[in-house]
């Protein structure tokens, strides 16, 4: 099997499908449904969607890092949607007289989280490419695997798998790597793994034998871990060990299947979609305090609104190149 070097369309519209799992996620969809439905989709299948996305993004990037220019370019434009982001974010949040956290407070989140705390993505992507874009040019990939793998399992003894470790040595280290890098738990570790992972991919270009068996059995391993983790207390449900087989052989899954999907611009949607669906979220726990209620009316107003800024978008760009 060769790995294809340009965008596949079953890519772009699985990202545009994770972007509606990863609104789901956000408001604990079906948690007020079914709680074995909200263990293995909400809180198992749809966290695969982060994985992916780095995955993704990883293997995209390493396509430029031989050109220092278009790496840079690529990070500025990441760089100038966030700030964009971060700006409104900032200016609602001084509007609102119950919030009033001290200016510390709010520079450690801009630099990690985000303000409203679910950009952390984009944060660590952004800086993982930056600082790590050196090393993996220099055939370091897979040492950066290693570290991350190390990060992501110290994360998870305060995470997915908090309720085996209690108050041990173990769960404090978590609990370090989390003060540091903030909300989430996975942040700059689970960046550092999966975003190298895509740019081994792409350098390697693996063979893989059997991948449709290896994807379905990844897959039901990482329902059976989300449910068992959930059923017994865990903290959260950012970090299963099930998640890097599975985002590894999808991601492989979709090389081999590039026109399986067709979604027009489900690629540049995905972005917009997870960067202002919290808005929406905020305003939907007035319309209903039904998960599936307030996940449609999020998802439709996401859709729309992420569709008139890549149209203008794109608009723009016609005008300037004209």
């Amino acid at each position: 099997m060769e790995l294809r070097a340009k965008r596949n369309s079953t890519i772009d519209a699985l990202k545009f499908v994770f972007s509606l799992c990863i609104i789901g996620v956000h408001i604990n969809l079906f948690q007020d449904i079914s709680t074995p439905v909200f263990r293995t989709l909400t809180q198992a299948l749809f966290r695969i969607g982060v994985p992916f996305y780095f995955i993704v993004s990883g293997y995209y990037f390493a396509s430029k890092l031989e050109n220092r220019e278009r790496s840079a370019q690529w990070l500025k434009r990441l760089l100038k949607i966030y700030l964009v982001f971060e700006i409104l974010d900032i200016v609602l949040t001084a509007l609102v007289p119950r919030i009033a956290w001290p200016v510390s407070y709010v520079i450690l989140r801009f630099f990690t989280t985000g303000i409203n705390r679910i950009y952390w993505y984009l944060v660590s992507l952004i800086l993982t490419c930056f600082l790590c874009r050196g090393l993996w040019q220099k055939g370091y990939t897979f040492d950066l695997i290693c570290a991350g793998l190390f990060l992501y399992l110290i994360t998870m003894t305060y995470d997915s798998y908090s309720f085996l470790f209690g108050n041990t040595f173990m769960a404090e280290v978590g609990e370090a790597h989390t003060t540091v890098w903030a909300w989430p738990q996975a942040g700059f570790g689970e960046s550092i793994l999966f975003l190298s992972l895509g740019v081994y991919l792409r350098q390697k270009k693996p063979e893989v034998r059997h991948l449709n068996l290896l994807l379905c059995v990844s897959l039901a391993l990482l329902v059976m871990e989300g449910s068992f983790c959930q059923s017994r207390g865990g903290a959260d449900a950012n970090c299963y060990f099930s998640l890097i087989p599975a985002s590894v052989f999808l991601f492989l899954f979709t090389q081999r299947r590039p026109d399986l999907l067709k979604i027009p611009q489900a690629g540049e949607l995905s972005l917009y979609i997870y960067m202002i669906h919290i808005y929406f979220s905020y305003v939907s726990l007035a319309v209903s305090q039904n998960t599936i209620i307030r996940f449609l009316f999020i998802s439709v107003l996401s859709c729309i609104t992420a569709a008139l800024i890549v149209k203008t978008r794109n608009r723009k760009t016609i005008q300037k190149q004209g």
